[in-house]
């Protein structure tokens, strides 16, 4: 990971992940679709917030399929699992520090949206991890340099290009893609095989 601190989120301000202006600037249908979903995949929604994106992916999932929705706070942990209470495909999941307590492979989709600002140096070796060598990471989040009226300070942000080049530091190729969300670039990521030693 680069030089940048990573920032801790403040569950006091759970309530802006549910605002109006959220779902305008990234409506959850548009991420859900994003994932190219067929129905039977299991996701993981990683840094789920309130679970306003897992009940989207979700509703796109059949029987077969489940989200996993993560979180490591457990203030917001409590909220997701409310919030997740009735939707029979979606899971909360509690961490405590990087380690997520699911085999490796085990997410056929990993969703990150605005959570690299806050992650630790090993969460993106973990994602690598926990994604099967099929599977695809979609990843959503504030870019450096753009004027903007709320969101993180410009110090923890990174570039699309920074962010290509750690996600590729954890054994994961990615490319930029266009999608409508303001202020944010959005990433498609594979794995690749790591290098021993």
């Amino acid at each position: 990971m680069s030089q940048r601190q990573a920032m801790r989120w403040d569950p006091g301000r759970a309530e802006m992940l549910d605002a109006p202006e959220r779902e305008r600037d990234m409506p959850a249908e548009q991420v859900a679709d994003l994932l190219a979903l067929t129905g039977s995949e299991t996701v993981i929604d990683y840094g789920a917030g309130t679970g306003r994106l897992a009940l989207a992916v979700a509703a796109k999932l059949g029987p077969e399929g489940s989200v996993i929705a993560i979180e490591d706070s457990s203030q917001m942990f409590q909220l997701l699992s409310g919030r997740l209470a009735d939707t029979a495909r979606a899971e909360p999941l509690l961490t405590d520090g990087d380690q997520v307590p699911l085999p490796d492979r085990h997410a056929d989709r990993i969703l990150a949206v605005d959570v690299l600002y806050h992650v630790r140096p090993g969460t993106l070796r973990e994602m690598r991890r926990l994604l099967d060598p099929d599977g695809l990471l979609l990843m959503i989040d504030w870019e450096r340099g753009h004027p903007r009226e709320d969101g993180p300070p410009e110090g923890v942000l990174l570039t699309a290009g920074e962010a290509i080049q750690e996600l590729a530091v954890a054994g994961l190729s990615a490319h930029k893609v266009d999608a409508p969300f303001a202020d944010r670039y959005t990433l498609l990521a594979t794995t690749t095989p790591l290098l021993e030693g």
